[in-house]
């Protein structure tokens, strides 16, 4: 498994939009589409400079990566390059052509990321051997155990940067720097690796421990189940074994014999709780929902087969455990709110839009992961809405520049070797509601597309830090924080005669006191077939997604997403659509008014190239676009209760005196990669909107509040809605993108004592 590096470079240049029509054929549309773009690039002064990537004096040796390798825990290849499913405990191992200073290694030298802009870190440490340097996600950089590694079904980078990309570089032993910069990715799996050797259960333990001489259990503490090894968490579900469960924690039914389990009430119950694992995992400690009971309760532990290892292995030595005897100083046993998703009774209709127990009854699920375009067409977006229709239609080929351009035009400056980079902005009411945006698609000029091949395309994706369209004059200011890689590699753009007629918006009528002039397309008529032409060919398949979110209404919002496109020179080049808001139809004059959507400079160049020139009349960033096609995944969907208010028996708070401890779900842990978050508000008061009937909190009483507005807010700690009569919650359940898992929830347990 070798791994393909490629330097970056450090080149600066720009490109010129060019105006043209379409004609039927390759040659024709390629003479008529550099037509104008002769006459512009002529005006353009233009200095090139390139600098080396390994030079500067070094010596002779060069420390390069030679090979990546994904390891069993024997240090066995396990998986190929690219993989996308890498179990989670799995090593990744480098390979570089000299031996490695062990003191230039860390986790900025060689960047193992994941995250939605590819900015957490995982837990990990790394080894390094000779030449070979090993990351395993198992063990953390402080020596401590991580068993589970890796994040199930999650999408991985490795960025090991080349010298003059950062301050620090990998070095071999005489301080030579890493020449070359590689990147690639992977996916996790929801596993680990295969082992045969099985589990065994080794003993039930207490914290505090029992009594030495009673050897009663204290009632505010922890039980301890121990294994010889770790332990897979999806399998701890508690319950008879008839039921589905993998342990069963119960009071001993002494009914018959009107035992202390009986007076209480409890006799012959399960006992409800929550397991969480030890930094091995080989240690799964109980919780009791309130405590081991305020009284001297009996209760056993049968285990179960069912509970595995990481590897998938049973149970060796199912068995059971006790009789245990708490000794009566536990807290007061309260009562819980609790829904099983049985019925719609506690179900919001207003603001819940997932699966409430109508398709599989007892489960709440994640709605289908669906996905919408957004389409931004360059003719809308250069209207700044007094000079409708006022603007000059111009095919670009950038960034996707290729060396037959200088067939066409002569000493293209700056010249297609140098690449190009393009950044445009889009705002929140063309984007639309949040969703991941899990692929994009350029708007050719025509509806035909012609073979080419870019060695390393690099695409970007965030949040304009100033919520603003305006682009500020440097591609890395613009970003708030760091972008999101989405894509690094190669792409092959096929020929196609038809890449679809996904029909545009079509323009209005003739602008008043404007000529009609064929040769310039202003609007109506005579864009066609402008509008007619609307095919959409994609980008490289993601590497990763982007998560947007306009946090408010789109049309409202302020946020601002702002996309970017590197490209090294291929063999051809594809024409994109542009519009440019001009004063007067095929002035040149751009509207002084629109925003600088659009920055333009050579592959991986940070500054505008060519820059700004009043009198050239050359302006970057620039009052324009390109058509763009973004897909966005629904991958979220809500499930809200009603508020559960102060009353008698089952479902209430105890009012005012409510103490909320925090919630249970069921299953703990999902499978697939999906995610589910539970969030709660509180309200002293509630009222019902006498137009939709909708449940609104009274705010003449108190309630989980903004302190800096004042509005209701959702709350992730619970203990902050105490002593609040009435309380809700909101799942989100959060789909795999990767897997399609949906999120899935059974039960939800808040667990509630009276202060």
């Amino acid at each position: 498994m070798r791994a393909s590096s490629n330097t970056r470079e450090n080149t600066a240049s720009g490109f010129a939009p060019q105006a043209g029509s379409a004609p039927s054929s390759r040659s024709r549309w390629l003479g008529r589409r550099m037509g104008a773009l002769a006459a512009l690039v002529a005006a353009l002064t233009f200095s090139c400079f390139a600098t080396s990537c390994g030079g500067g004096g070094y010596a002779a040796k060069d420390m390069i990566l030679v090979e990546l390798q994904f390891l069993d825990r024997g240090l066995k290849p396990v998986a190929p390059t690219g993989t996308k499913s890498l179990p989670r405990n799995a090593i990744v191992g480098l390979v570089f052509s000299e031996l490695v200073n062990p003191g230039s290694v860390n986790n900025q030298t060689i960047q193992v990321r994941f995250g939605p802009a590819f900015q957490s870190v995982p837990s990990g440490s790394f080894q390094i051997s000779g030449n070979r340097v090993l990351f395993d996600p198992t063990t953390t950089a402080l020596g401590q155990p991580n068993p589970p590694g890796f994040l199930p079904v999650t999408q991985y980078v490795i960025d090991i940067p080349g010298v003059g990309e950062q301050s620090s570089v990998v070095e071999n032993l005489d301080a030579d720097p890493n020449l070359n910069t590689f990147f690639t990715q992977f996916t996790t799996s929801d596993g680990w690796l295969r082992e045969l050797v099985p589990p065994q259960i080794v003993e039930i333990i207490f914290a505090p421990e029992q009594d030495p001489l009673t050897k009663n259990v204290p009632g505010n503490g922890l039980m301890g189940v121990v294994f010889d090894e770790a332990m897979a968490p999806g399998t701890f579900v508690q319950g008879a074994q008839i039921d589905g469960g993998n342990i069963d924690i119960r009071h001993v039914d002494d009914s018959a014999s009107n035992g202390v389990n009986d007076q209480n009430g409890v006799a012959g119950a399960s006992m409800d709780g929550s397991f969480t694992p030890s930094p091995n995992w080989k240690t799964w400690w109980f919780k009791p929902l309130f405590s081991w009971g305020a009284a001297k309760l009996v209760w056993t532990v049968q285990v179960f087969q069912g509970l595995t290892d990481l590897s998938g292995n049973l149970l060796v030595n199912p068995r059971s455990f006790g009789p245990y005897t708490g000794d009566g100083t536990g807290i007061q046993t309260g009562k819980s709110l609790r829904e099983e998703f049985t019925d719609q009774a506690m179900m919001d209709p207003f603001d819940s839009d997932a699966d409430w127990g109508s398709t599989a009854e007892g489960w709440a699920l994640g709605q289908p992961v669906s996905s919408r375009q957004a389409y931004i067409y360059s003719y809308a977006e250069t209207d700044n809405g007094t000079n409708s229709g006022r603007g000059q239609y111009s095919p670009l080929a950038a960034p996707l520049i290729g060396a037959d351009l200088n067939t066409f035009v002569p000493n293209v400056s700056p010249p297609t070797s140098a690449g190009r980079r393009v950044m445009w902005s889009f705002k929140a009411s063309r984007i639309g509601t949040k969703g991941s945006v899990t692929a994009v698609a350029w708007g050719p000029d025509s509806n035909a597309t012609f073979a080419a091949t870019y060695s390393n395309v690099k695409l970007r994706i965030g949040y304009q830090k100033d919520d603003t369209l305006s682009l500020s004059p440097s591609f890395s200011g613009n970003y708030d924080g760091q972008p999101a890689v989405i894509y690094d590699g190669s792409y092959s753009v096929q020929q196609a005669a038809n890449v679809g007629n996904t029909p545009g918006e079509p323009a209005t009528g003739h602008v008043a006191g404007y000529p009609m002039n064929p040769g310039c397309q202003t609007n109506g008529n005579w864009n066609q077939p402008l509008f007619n032409a609307s095919g959409w060919y994609n980008w490289p398949t993601l590497s990763t997604f982007f998560e947007w979110d306009p946090q408010t209404s789109p049309d409202a919002s302020t946020k601002v997403l702002v996309f970017d496109a590197s490209c090294v020179e291929g063999d051809s080049f594809q024409q994109v659509r542009g519009w440019f808001g001009v004063t007067y139809p095929c002035s040149g004059v751009l509207i002084g008014g629109l925003p600088l959507t659009r920055m333009y400079t050579t592959y991986e160049e940070n500054e505008p190239n060519p820059a700004s020139n009043f009198v050239a009349g050359i302006q970057n960033p620039e009052q324009s676009i390109s058509d763009t096609c973004f897909t966005l995944t629904r991958r979220v969907s809500t499930a809200q209760s009603l508020f559960y208010s102060p009353g008698v028996g089952d479902n209430t708070t105890f009012g005012d005196n409510t103490n909320y401890l925090p919630a249970l779900l069921d299953p703990a842990v999902q499978t697939g990669g999906a995610l589910v978050e539970i969030e709660f508000q509180g309200a002293d008061a509630i009222d019902n909107d006498p137009v939709t009937n909708q449940e609104v909190i009274n705010q003449a009483a108190p309630f989980t509040k903004d302190l800096v507005t004042g509005q209701p807010i959702w709350v992730k700690d619970i203990n902050k809605c105490d002593g609040m009569q009435n309380l809700r919650f909101r799942l989100r359940l959060i789909s795999n993108l990767i897997s399609l898992q949906v999120g899935r929830i059974s039960k939800v347990t808040i667990p509630m004592t009276n202060n």
